[in-house]
């Protein structure tokens, strides 16, 4: 954790701190209502002024609106549990402001060639205020192109080969274009792309048996508001299980927004196997019309569903190990950590629950949900991109020691001389000699 200055006494305490060790003031409480962050440098600037005082960046007139305050709401909720003071780099709408730009194939291509030796970024080269996605976009394209083609040859040409297609590529489309979102957002490059598929599917599959082997023990005979929660709780266990495993075996994960990505590839594994299943038993008891229905509506609910709450597990579980300290057993039962995994289980579990009805009630629901969730992942994205900024900031003092160090060692050398004198007789003499700098 980066170091901040306590208000009350001036000395250096952790910014996750809720008290000062030194003087024992409350540091949560003492933040001043009347500041807002500047969205260039994210310093303090007082709400009145019309210019940031550290980088000369503009500043718009903050605008009070519904919204903005629940977004408000949610992150300083969200500060509470984490107990970290959390920095505003981007918002949902500079993710993806990008989205319909040109680019080229090349472009595409410096997308997924990442995690090797060459191909990873250097942590001085990477800027995380330019964060933003735009090849999901395509790989959406791609599958809507590949689906269309599969819905004709099953539904106007009649031949059922093209139903295994159909099936796959209904329920894969929109998980895996939400992955490749968080891919696109993993700002440091470590991980292969490789590798995130085998954590899509390895994931999605052994997610899929741990829900059934709980499930053994937590049984739900009704989806009611007890079997609602019990569902929950059971699902988003399993995925955490699985996120645990890969991250705790992933040597080149150690960042929050490692953290999203390899959550969001067991969440996208988990909601496409479930939804390829959900399509063919539909499919066989109510016949085409329910089985388009149930890929359709899946699809459209996909993106705030298994792959955000995955997300937020995995990222939960990257930011209370840090970024320095290794993956240990006790950061597996972290307090904070357990919390965050909560917000995931409750999100489901008033997902399955039996009210809202049918019809724009239900969807309410969902759309209320879907938003809830995505504001979690923006909160934990801009946690992410603060802690690129903490992690250069760490190596450049690091690199300053090491350069100290290694300065103050050479004057040491270049202070003693060693002189060696022959005498008359032959014998060899040594003078020391101090020389000043």
């Amino acid at each position: 954790m980066a170091l901040v200055k306590c208000k009350e006494c001036g000395k250096d305490v952790s910014e996750s701190a809720k008290k000062c060790p030194h003087c024992g003031v409350d540091l949560i409480e003492k933040k001043e209502v009347n500041k807002r962050k500047c969205p260039d440098c994210g310093n303090d600037v007082d709400k009145d002024d019309k210019v940031c005082k550290n980088c000369g960046c503009p500043l718009v007139e903050e605008k009070s609106d519904a919204l903005s305050d629940v977004g408000k709401t949610i992150t300083e909720n969200l500060d509470k549990i984490t107990g970290a003071s959390s920095k505003s780099y981007v918002t949902i709408k500079d993710l993806f402001k990008n989205s319909l730009d040109k680019h080229t194939q090349e472009d595409m291509d410096d997308v997924f060639i990442v995690g090797g030796k060459n191909t990873t970024p250097d942590i001085k080269e990477i800027n995380p205020k330019n964060t933003t996605a735009w090849v999901y976009l395509r790989i959406l394209a791609f599958f809507a192109i590949a689906l269309v083609a599969m819905y004709l040859g099953y539904n106007n040409f009649k031949n059922d080969n093209f139903l295994p297609g159909l099936i796959i590529l209904g329920a894969f489309a929109v998980p895996v274009t939400v992955l490749i979102f968080f891919f696109e957002i993993d700002l440091f490059k470590k991980i292969p792309f490789h590798r995130i598929l085998a954590y899509f599917i390895l994931g999605g599959a052994l997610s899929l048996i741990v829900t059934i082997l709980l499930n053994t023990i937590f049984v739900v005979e009704k989806l009611d508001v007890a079997g609602a929660i019990i569902t929950g709780f059971v699902e988003e266990v399993a995925k955490a299980i699985i996120v645990i495993y890969f991250l705790s075996k992933e040597k080149k994960a150690n960042y929050i927004l490692d953290g999203l990505l390899i959550g969001a590839a067991v969440g996208a594994g988990f909601a496409a196997f479930e939804t390829a299943g959900y399509i063919l038993r539909f499919g066989i008891a109510g016949g085409n019309e329910q089985m388009f229905n149930v890929m359709i509506l899946r699809a459209i609910l996909a993106p705030g569903g298994h792959v955000a709450w995955a997300a937020i597990e995995g990222a939960g579980l990257m930011f209370v190990k840090g970024y320095i300290n290794k993956l240990e057993n006790k950061h597996y039962t972290d307090t904070t950590f357990l919390t965050i995994c909560l917000i995931p289980i409750a999100l489901h579990s008033i997902w399955d629950m039996p009210f809202g009805g049918e019809g724009l009630s239900m969807y309410l629901k969902y759309g209320i949900l879907i938003i809830g969730a995505w504001a979690v992942v923006v909160y934990f994205i801009n946690l992410g991109l603060k802690q690129v900024d903490d992690v250069k900031e760490y190596y450049s003092k690091k690199n300053d020691k090491s350069n100290e160090s290694s300065d103050e060692s050479k004057k040491i050398v270049r202070k003693i001389k060693v002189i060696k004198k022959i005498d008359k007789d032959g014998n060899v003499k040594e003078e020391r000699k101090v020389i000043e700098e």
